[in-house]
Order: structure tokens, then sequence, then C-alpha cells
């Protein structure tokens, strides 16, 4: 009966440190994912004055990337990566 007992609470046991360490992983998860989140809202915020900056680019390609891009966070990522000799260009690439 107590070996009976002792399996028991091993088990349990051992099933609670499997618990603990998806609840770790879910955690580093869900933390990585909010600032991802976070940089791809900073950078939505940065996109209008930063194409009003673009020399050469017209008020309705303003707009319309302005509409788009945000919906394509790893192309908005790039943009914000390009230097802006060659941001015009793009944003015209991406519009068409």
């Amino acid at each position: 009966m107590n070996d009976r007992i002792e399996q028991i609470s091993i088990s349990i046991t051992n099933v609670a440190m499997l618990f603990r360490e998806s609840i770790r992983i879910v955690g580093l998860d869900l933390s990585r994912s909010i600032a991802s989140e976070k940089v791809i809202q900073e950078s939505a915020q940065k996109l209008y004055p930063t194409l009003c900056n673009v020399k050469g680019l017209t008020e309705d390609e303003r707009y319309r990337a302005l509409k788009n891009i945000p919906n394509h966070p790893t192309q908005m990522l790039i943009f914000f990566s390009l230097p802006s000799s060659v941001r015009l260009e793009w944003v015209r690439i991406f519009l068409s």
C-alpha cells in the first residue's frame, strides 16, 4: 500500500513539474509576442510622420502607403530599416 501511495505521489510530482515547465515556456512565448506587438505598434505610430519626410512621395501615395503598410508588419519593419534615400522607391514598389 505504501509503495502504491509513493508511486502516485511521484507521478503527481512529475506531472506538476511538467506543467510548471509548460507554463514557463508559454510565459516566455507570450512575453516575446507582446514585445513584438509593441514594436509594431510603435512603428505604426511613426509611419505617417516618416512618410511625410519621404521626398517625392505624392499625397495619394502617402495615404495609400499609410493604409496598406500597417497590414504587413514585416514590410513595415523593413521600411523603417531602410536608409531614407531608398524609401521613395521602396514605397512605390510596395504600392505597385
